[in-house]
């Protein structure tokens, strides 16, 4: 999703034109990927991207409109006249390869309705560069009358296009033949104009053409025969000029390796049908989860000091029921657990590691270890996750880092406390062609501690896991982050650690071996670790399917990882034993003094909801 909030409007969904089985402004997506390869990148980018709320009883729907653009946008009308013919220019140029694809059988619709906007503001300037907000939209009176749908349209984009409104669910090609015809119609009569009646002729014909449309096309003059009837042979030397230059690209095009066509879009990461067989696993998976609680809550009983004692003798978190009269039972001290505890406990309270003679707590090595990765390149500034993996050495997703501009790539944290520069040492990708995405940076003075890798020996479904980064719908309202981008170097985001559980190990394209877990993730949580209780790697967070009910999130499996890093600098440390987490024990109130319980039997639990079928 593009980084940059421009605006929120106010709507009406029937004033959105629709496009295949739903509206147009669902499919920026397909139309991002027809506009990149028909049109070029700097086309795509001129549409925002819209985020639909469809609103309830109470409120109306509402869409909010990002753009990869870094800069405050202005509306066409509030620039001042200089702006205005500047944007105009460069809208005019980029909008002008678009009509050609309208008549495209499969895509023209879509650009066809993208091309209709809402209001006459819907053109913006975000940092000098225009873009279209409101698109696939159109009031009441220009969607049932097309005289008003043509007025409505010179009044929008058609300031900047040279032709009649794109059809909405017409036929394309006779509006492809209607716009030829009209355009030869007034280069004819504008010359012949110009010719007879001087330039204030030409500047009332030009109000007029603003107001009331293309005149209807004339046929173009008939040539003058020379004497007895036959054309000069000076008359034939353009149309042998033009078989010569058609002959020529034809038999370039014919040159084996010449490409005819643009290349396919890539194949999406996970299909449609991949995605519902996944969530139909990750169902199965959460319901054998939930009958797994269950049975172990069953029986279970809340004690006088507040602990919750399973059938078996432990707590919830896997521990001995805790003593005031052992000494070991004291709070601070560290408790050994069972390796697979009913729940994880507290971030705050899981020991992953110690410093000395101190313990470090999971949240304590988790966020020492992981790093904000900032990347300046042509589409502005966006931020993405990494995480240590030896002296020096940050590793990341190549999609986070791809396409950065010369010493564009920066990594801070709070032990780091500045920005520090950091270069590329090793890639591979794109995950859709190779199954792999990853980068490896360096950066130079840093003494950060790095993650163990852990590649078990058993599979890791149920594992509990936990996710850590710097999600951008978070980074959205960050002070810090707001700070940084404007150039406070010492200013440090908030870390965001999620927790969940290991659902599925599946392979995807038969190449990409991945980790499909619940720990909520999204975009700026790419390359970013997912750890286990002892805080060990397990796996690098890459990108998330979106589905109308769940979203599945995909990590890559650390065996990839370190194969990865063979033969770089980095030097990792790779476990394989299975994790046994150690507790820090929380305070204990005395049976004496704790008040008496409400009920001896089986205490109440909330009711676990099982997921649909």
């Amino acid at each position: 999703m593009a980084d940059h909030f421009l605006a929120k409007s106010r709507v009406n969904l029937t004033d959105c034109l629709p496009s295949g089985d739903g509206l147009a402004i669902e499919r920026f997506e397909t139309l991002s990927r027809i506009l990149d390869t028909g049109a070029g990148a700097a086309v795509a980018r001129l549409f925002a991207e819209p985020l639909i709320s469809r609103g309830n009883d109470v409120a109306s729907p509402t869409i909010a409109w990002y753009t990869e653009f870094e800069g405050e946008g202005v509306p066409f009308s509030e620039l001042d006249e200089d702006a205005r013919s500047e944007l105009g220019d460069v809208l005019s140029r980029r909008l002008a390869t678009l009509p050609d694809l309208i008549t495209d059988d499969e895509d023209g619709a879509l650009l066809a309705a993208a091309l209709h906007t809402l209001t006459p503001d819907s053109v913006w300037s975000v940092g000098g560069r225009p873009v279209i907000l409101n698109w696939g939209m159109l009031p009441e009176e220009a969607r049932t009358d097309d005289r008003a749908r043509q007025r409505h349209f010179r009044t929008t984009l058609g300031r900047f296009l040279d032709i009649p409104a794109p059809p909405i669910g017409g036929d394309l090609a006779d509006w492809s033949a209607t716009r030829k015809a009209a355009a030869v119609g007034v280069a004819t009569a504008g010359v012949a104009a110009l010719a007879t009646a001087g330039p204030a002729a030409a500047d009332a014909r030009t109000a007029k053409f603003a107001s009331e449309g293309p005149p209807p096309a004339s046929p173009p003059p008939t040539p003058v025969p020379a004497a007895g009837g036959r054309l000069p042979l000076i008359a034939w030397l353009p149309l042998v000029l033009l078989l010569v230059l058609s002959g020529a690209v034809l038999a370039w095009l014919l040159v084996p390796g010449t490409r005819l066509f643009a290349a396919p879009p890539p194949a999406p990461l996970v299909t449609d049908a991949e995605a519902a067989r996944l969530a139909g696993s990750v169902n199965e998976a959460l319901r054998a989860r939930i009958a797994a609680l269950e049975k172990a809550l069953d029986g279970a009983v809340c004690q006088a000091d507040g602990t919750l004692l399973m059938p078996e003798g432990i707590t919830i978190e896997g521990m001995l029921p805790p003593s005031p009269q052992t000494p070991m039972q004291a709070q601070g001290n560290r408790v050994a657990t069972t390796a697979d505890p009913i729940l994880p406990a507290a971030l705050t309270r899981l020991i992953a590691g110690a410093d000395g003679t101190e313990p470090r707590t999971l949240l304590q090595t988790i966020e020492a270890r992981t790093v904000m990765v900032l990347v300046r390149s042509e589409r502005g500034i966006t931020a993405g996750t990494g995480f240590v993996v030896g002296p020096g050495s940050v590793v990341t997703n190549l999609h986070v880092v791809d396409g950065a501009l010369p010493d564009g790539i920066h990594v801070i944290n709070n032990a780091l406390g500045t920005a520090r520069p950091a270069e590329m040492v090793k890639t591979s990708g794109p995950f859709e062609q190779t199954g792999k995405d990853f980068a490896l940076l360096r950066v130079a003075d840093m003494d950060l501690p790095a993650f163990q890798i852990y590649v078990p020996d058993a599979p890791l479904k149920g594992l509990e896991v936990f996710a850590a980064g710097y999600p951008g719908d978070t980074l959205a309202t960050d002070a810090e982050f707001k700070a940084l981008r404007a150039g406070a170097t010492d200013a440090v985001p908030a870390l965001i650690v999620t927790d969940g559980t290991v659902n599925l190990e599946p392979t995807l394209a038969q190449t990409a071996r991945v980790i499909e877990h619940s720990a909520p993730i999204s975009k700026g949580n790419s390359g970013g670790p997912l750890v286990d209780a002892c805080g060990r790697l397990v796996g690098v967070n890459t990108f998330v399917r979106r589905g109308s009910l769940r979203d599945l999130n995909f990590a890559q499996s650390a065996p990839d990882l370190v194969a990865f890093l063979q033969n770089t600098p980095a030097i990792t440390s790779v476990v394989t034993q299975a994790c046994t987490p150690e507790i820090l024990r929380p305070s204990v109130r005395s049976a004496a003094n704790a008040e008496p319980p409400q009920t001896t039997s089986t205490p109440v639990l909330p009711k676990l909801v099982k997921p649909a079928p």
